[in-house]
């Protein structure tokens, strides 16, 4: 199995209505996603909640059945549909696969 694990930081957000806004968007973006993309064994989100300066705002975490996947995954029309959303305030991104 492989773990594909996201975080996104997001740019400012000019009030709490944006980004409560966007979060929903961010929720429904992905709600549903593991039924729409067969290559998703598991799949969870989630937002920060300590808001640090070393936190990132949210994260997409994936179990795929083997790294061969990643890429299917990656490209699946569902998925990019789904990153286009977070694409909109992402200013920076980090990433990890490894296998468990």
């Amino acid at each position: 199995m492989i773990k594909h694990i996201a975080m996104f930081k997001f740019k400012a957000f000019e009030s709490a209505e944006e980004k409560e806004n966007y979060y929903m968007r961010l929720r429904e973006a992905f709600d549903g996603l593991d039924k729409r993309v067969p290559e998703i064994k598991f799949l969870q989100i989630g937002f920060d909640e300590l808001e640090s300066e070393a936190s990132f705002d949210f994260v997409v975490n994936v179990v795929l059945e083997n790294i061969d996947c990643l890429p299917a995954y990656a490209n699946h029309p569902e998925h990019l549909k789904a990153a286009s959303v977070v694409r909109e305030m992402m200013v920076d991104r980090k990433v990890i696969d490894y296998s468990f």
